[in-house]
């Protein structure tokens, strides 16, 4: 059974690309987790995974979320500039982030200013340099992510019922990725013990915010 239902294939153009990444994650993920069901039955596995099953596990949460994170940056590059020119709540998020690049510098970023002037089109300038801002980090963090979604007017209620579980799940991400899910602090440096229904339910999680933030941003094309 797939982790999540992947969107139809769009006619938009600006959400095509998205719409390919989307649906590769989640295949990715839903294959991993057909590996580790397809190990254990071959060795007639009871009880906790091994490790090596863990790792399975494991990368297809860190699979999902490399999902989200690309679809977004690819939604931003594609699709802000065409939400900018017809919400005008994300109209006031630009106006606030060209204001706080004004006042980085005291009393005033000219250069910046300058920039924008010598464009030759000092709106298309400054949305670039927005589209550069939000692509230069990684998303892998619901305050990031939530942040983001403020720039397409999304409210964060559209994105996830549960914000506080979005951390967690990303919490869990970044074990992982940053850590090899290895506790330092124990003297035989034992790794944590990921459960096949958490990590389910936490890909799970991934997948369907990347389904929301698509489809939150197909709306407003």
């Amino acid at each position: 059974m797939s982790l999540c239902s992947v969107p139809a294939r769009p006619k938009k153009d600006a959400l095509a690309r998205a719409h390919s990444i989307l649906e590769r994650a989640s295949e990715s993920a839903d294959a991993l987790f057909e590996a580790f069901t397809t190990v254990r039955k071959s060795r007639n596995a009871k009880g906790t995974a091994t490790d090596h099953e863990q790792d399975l596990l494991r990368a297809a949460l860190i699979f999902a979320a490399a999902g989200l994170d690309s679809m977004v940056k690819q939604l931003i590059t594609d699709g802000l500039c065409l939400v900018l020119a017809r919400e005008k709540g994300a109209q006031t998020q630009f106006r606030e982030f060209v204001h706080s690049r004004l006042k980085r510098a005291d009393p005033i970023d000219l250069k910046f200013l300058a920039e924008a002037l010598a464009s030759g089109d000092a709106p298309r300038h400054l949305e670039r340099e927005l589209i550069n801002e939000l692509t230069a980090s990684s998303l892998q963090s619901k305050d990031q992510l939530l942040r983001v979604a403020a720039y397409f007017a999304i409210p964060a209620s559209e994105i996830t019922n549960d914000p506080n579980a979005l951390k967690t799940v990303f919490d869990a991400r970044n074990q992982i990725a940053h850590e090899m899910d290895i506790l330092l602090g124990q003297p035989n440096r034992g790794r944590r013990q990921r459960k096949w229904e958490t990590i389910r339910q936490q890909t799970a999680a991934i997948l369907d915010t990347a389904v929301a933030f698509y489809s939150a941003v197909e709306k407003r094309l």
